[in-house]
């Protein structure tokens, strides 16, 4: 029997159990399919580690306290919303949680508001604070409410506010943004244009009709007819089309116009009017309906027809005579106690009736009038004043000796409007001083000339006064109010040795007395010697109270040496002008509009900075526009594409993955021995410029452990699948005894599956396993098995290579994206030389023949050459803004490749090209992949090689606002 030493065996379980407490108790221990959870000193759990009950694996908080109470937070109006600042602080801790997550900010309209999931506006991440700005169009309340990890909130801060939007004031829209492309349809409604400030011209009345689109065939009688179910359109009378009403006995009348009138106006009205077959009623009406100051009804002026039923055409008129008391006038269409069928209308008209002494001066010359038909008795006594005769047409030979004398002359009536006023607006007559009018105003040194500027004479006054001197001639006058403004425009031409200080043009503001009261004027100060240029603007003085006479003048001033030439003078009223209050102005420079306080809300006018803004039923700013394109609205609907800086948002949404495609799941079971059994069946279309990743997961029980489980992945393509389809990916899974959780999972191009329709099948089998082996693959209710496929992007080529790890392979080939801004453009002339008139703009297509058709070359810097060096392309995109096209509608940009290192003296490019159709001002990215198929080019040339205006335009170039770029997909 051996001997045993105990002391010593005790000594030795001593030190080694003292050794296992020294160490950690979970030093060889794991967590397998399975969490650990912890609790704190009150039992409460905490936090999770390890496999959560979504199937992830990580740490997760839970139950935590809640966190401190925010501070009050800062509010500051901005445009289009509040800015909301919490600065980091908690009013019952110094420092914030270390399972502190969020602030969120919440608003509300009422004071005191409950905070719940629809106040949320937005969070801050950091626990230093920050700011953020909360769109609103209206005053908030705003309070911070903290949440931690674990997504306990605590309470929320004290209340803020109430702060609205800052209003947008002139100030904030930048001039000249607004153009008629920025104004939206209707935008500009009655109420924002001033009483008499839009004229026939602006409104599309016809000359003498007072009715608009008298023959029915625009866009105003579509919307009539949109607003009024008992009218539509039909053939016309010798126009395409005309209006038809249906007879019924409450007559549904069709407004046509609303007129000013005064007591006694006569207007003469007409029609064509046409009654169906089976057309039964009273009569067919054209009228106009009086109404006063408070527009009620007075009484109406009726064209009355009784058109045959299924008759022609028939002409009717009549005249009808505005009431004592008319303010007002609507004119409409309408059938009267009508029971059956229809009356059409066309070619209607309502004129003003001209009356004894309303015949406009010099409206009836002689041609009117036949030979002798006027005689000392038909004309009454002191009818004939100076307005009824044509400027310098009476001589000596019409006025007999002595019988003219100032009694013949009616008080009043001969002043500067009768005898010289201009036509078509401008208020100089003989602007370009061709006639007698000329003559008769030149003085002391001031001549007519020749030629003139595009005319055959003009006017120079020679300065030749021994010392300085203005000089100024009066080309007219005309009556004035206060507050009415004047654009002025004169072409001048100064002679070498002149040496005075400004030339121009003004006008005058005298009193009725013809005391002076101030001028507005527009000048310049040319070079001496300086070839024709024209000086024109709107004067920025307007008239000043108790103004009554404005005296159209020339002007050179300070001069002593010299001359200087005038031609083509033009004083034209701002129409609508007025000293205060909203208002629309309308001058050939283009439109402005203006507030109740007088501020400037929409500027279109050339020459200057365009901007607009747009105001509500209150007043209140609503959306702006400024002069650099930047621009502020409430909702925004964009019916066409929509771009960011050139790329339209579709594109760039689409280089980001879309998400799962695809997803089904199955909690059933599927049983199998030998051979192959399919389990689960997804379908999906497939686009070849996509990337998938396709994941199947399940669960499978063998009866009995040992062998092996396939997993296949197969496509059957747009047929049904089969367990013999093609196989895209397969997995093996040693079996065990009991449940074992499978996962398939491939990536796969949709260029490899191939474009369209993809049926997806996932089958299994048993190998190398017992005898009568059964395998059940299956999911159940709270582990479902599924299969997805997932768009994570857009195509990536395959660049992985085989490396042993040896430390000797080649590197394996990356794609990458570069953009490069183009070092070098210009225009070629006829296709030929280089164009240095142009400088780096990009001028195509034909124009005139003094530069033939032209083309255009645009060069990228060296590192393009490098970097696509044994590459493969990709895919290359290339950004032009085209500043200008002949059409106001476009024109048709046609590119081309080029392998120009450098500008070339001479142009050239390949033949290949691409046409792409693009608007005026845009700019904008396009796939030209199919044309810059080659490594070894270096630019693109614009070269339509075409006569056609439709190709006339400039993108802009090297050195300008928006220069040409090129972005290059490449694998090296």
């Amino acid at each position: 029997m051996t001997n045993i030493d105990i002391g010593t065996r005790l000594a030795a379980i001593e030190r080694r159990l003292a050794t296992a407490q020294r160490s950690s108790r979970l030093a060889h221990a794991s967590l397998e399919d399975t969490a650990l959870e912890v609790f704190d000193e009150s039992g409460s759990l905490r936090a999770v580690i390890g496999q959560q009950p979504d199937g992830t694996s990580g740490v997760v908080a839970v139950n935590g306290p809640p966190p401190p109470q925010p501070a009050k937070p800062a509010l500051a109006p901005v445009l289009s919303g509040v800015a909301v600042t919490w600065d980091g602080a908690f009013l019952d801790a110094q420092v914030p949680p270390l399972d502190f997550s969020r602030i969120e900010i919440h608003t509300g309209s009422t004071d005191g508001f409950l905070i719940t999931e629809t106040t949320l506006r937005g969070t801050l991440e950091s626990p230093r604070g920050g700011t953020l700005i909360i769109p609103t169009g209206e005053p908030v309340f705003v309070r911070l409410m903290a949440r931690n990890s674990s997504g306990t909130a605590g309470d929320p801060s004290p209340q803020a506010g109430p702060t609205g939007p800052a209003a947008v004031v002139a100030q904030d829209v930048l001039d000249g943004i607004i153009d008629e492309t920025k104004l939206a349809e209707d935008a500009v409604g009655r109420m924002h244009i001033q009483v008499g400030a839009v004229g026939h011209t602006e409104l599309g009345v016809g000359t003498g009709n007072l009715v608009p689109d008298p023959s029915f065939e625009g866009q105003l009688t579509a919307q009539l007819l949109l607003a009024n179910a008992a009218w539509s359109t039909t053939s016309g009378n010798r126009s395409p089309r005309a209006v038809r009403g249906i007879a019924a006995p409450t007559t549904q009348p069709l407004n046509l116009t609303e007129l000013p009138v005064s007591p006694g106006d006569r207007f003469f009205l007409a029609a064509d009017i046409r009654a169906s077959s089976d057309w039964v009623g009273d009569s067919a009406r054209f009228y106009m309906r009086w109404l006063d100051a408070a527009g009620a009804v007075l009484s109406y002026g009726i064209l009355k027809a009784t058109p045959t039923a299924g008759g022609p055409w028939t002409r009717y008129s009549a005249q009808v005579q505005a009431p004592a008391g008319a303010v007002r006038a609507i004119v409409a269409l309408s059938i009267y106690l009508g029971t059956g069928g229809t009356v059409d209308y066309d070619n209607v008209e309502a004129r003003t009736v001209v009356a004894a002494g309303m015949v406009l001066a010099e409206s009836i010359g002689t041609p009117e009038l036949a030979a002798g038909a006027v005689t000392a008795t038909k004309v009454a006594a002191k009818t004939l004043t100076a307005k009824e005769v044509k400027a310098l047409s009476l001589t000596g030979d019409e006025i007999a000796t002595n019988t003219l004398v100032a009694r013949h002359i009616a008080a009043g009536q001969l002043n500067a409007t009768h005898l010289a006023i201009g036509v078509d607006g401008n208020l100089v007559a003989d602007p370009s001083f061709e006639g007698p009018i000329t003559i008769g105003r030149v003085k002391t040194d001031w001549t007519v000339v020749a030629p003139g500027r595009d005319s055959a004479k003009a006017l120079r006054v020679d300065c030749t006064a021994t010392a300085s001197a203005n000089y100024n001639l009066q080309l007219g006058s005309f009556p004035a109010t206060a507050g009415q403004k004047v654009w002025l425009s004169v072409d001048v031409q100064t002679s070498a040795d002149w040496n005075g200080s400004k030339v121009g043009m003004y006008v005058r503001w005298d009193d009725a007395t013809g005391a002076l009261l101030g001028y507005s004027s527009v000048n310049a100060t040319p070079t001496p010697g300086s070839p024709w240029q024209t000086i024109s603007g709107l004067a920025p003085l307007a008239a000043p109270p108790q103004a009554a006479v404005g005296l159209i003048k020339l002007l050179a001033d300070a001069s002593s040496v010299g001359s200087v030439t005038f031609d083509n003078a033009h004083c034209r009223i701002v129409i609508g002008s007025r000293p205060i209050g909203a208002r629309a102005e309308i001058s050939p420079v283009g439109l402005r509009l203006y507030d109740n306080e007088g501020g400037e809300r929409v500027s279109l006018v050339t020459g200057q900075p365009n901007f607009l803004t747009l105001a509500g039923s209150d007043g209140a700013a609503v959306a702006t526009i400024d002069d650099r394109g930047n621009g502020a609205f409430g909702d925004l609907a964009v019916a066409g594409a929509f771009s960011v800086g050139g790329v339209r948002l579709d594109s760039r949404l689409a280089e980001a993955p879309r998400g799962v495609v695809a997803i089904g799941r199955y909690t059933g079971g599927v049983q199998g021995g030998a051979g192959t059994y399919g389990f689960m069946e997804l379908a999906f279309n497939s686009d070849p410029t996509r990337m998938y990743r396709i994941v199947f997961d399940a669960h499978v029980d063998p009866n009995a452990g040992g062998g092996e489980a396939v997993v296949t992945l197969r496509d059957g393509g747009a047929s049904t699948p089969s367990i013999n389809s093609p196989s895209l990916q397969e997995t093996v899974l040693p079996l065990g005894g009991g449940w074992q959780r499978v996962h398939l999972e491939t990536v796969r191009p949709g260029r490899d599956l191939g474009a369209g329709l993809h049926r997806l099948l996932t089958t299994f089998r048993v190998q190398f396993g017992p005898a009568g082996q059964v395998l059940t693959m299956f999911g159940g209710a709270g582990f479902p098995a599924h299969m997805l496929v997932e768009d994570i992007g857009p195509y990536v080529p395959d660049t992985g290579i085989l490396n042993a790890g040896g430390g000797t392979a080649t590197p394996p080939k990356q794609q990458y994206t570069k953009t490069y801004t183009a070092s070098w453009s210009g225009s070629y002339a006829n296709r030929s030389g280089y164009n240095s008139y142009y400088n780096s703009q990009c001028v195509q297509g034909y124009y005139s023949s003094t530069n033939g058709t032209q083309a255009a070359l645009i060069g990228f810097p060296s590192s393009l050459a490098s970097d696509l060096a044994e590459a493969s392309i990709q895919s290359v995109e290339l950004y032009l803004y085209y500043a200008h096209w002949y059409y106001n509608s476009g024109g048709k940009a046609v590119i081309k490749a080029h392998s120009h290192a450098s500008r070339p003296g001479t142009f050239s490019c390949d033949s290949d090209s691409q046409t792409i159709e693009w608007g005026k001002n845009v700019g904008k990215w396009i796939d030209i992949t199919s044309i810059f198929d080659s490594t070894s080019w270096r630019g693109v040339a614009l070269d339509p090689n075409n006569t056609s205006l439709d190709y006339y335009g400039r993108a802009e170039g090297v050195g300008e606002g928006h220069p040409p770029q090129l972005k290059v997909t490449y694998v090296k």
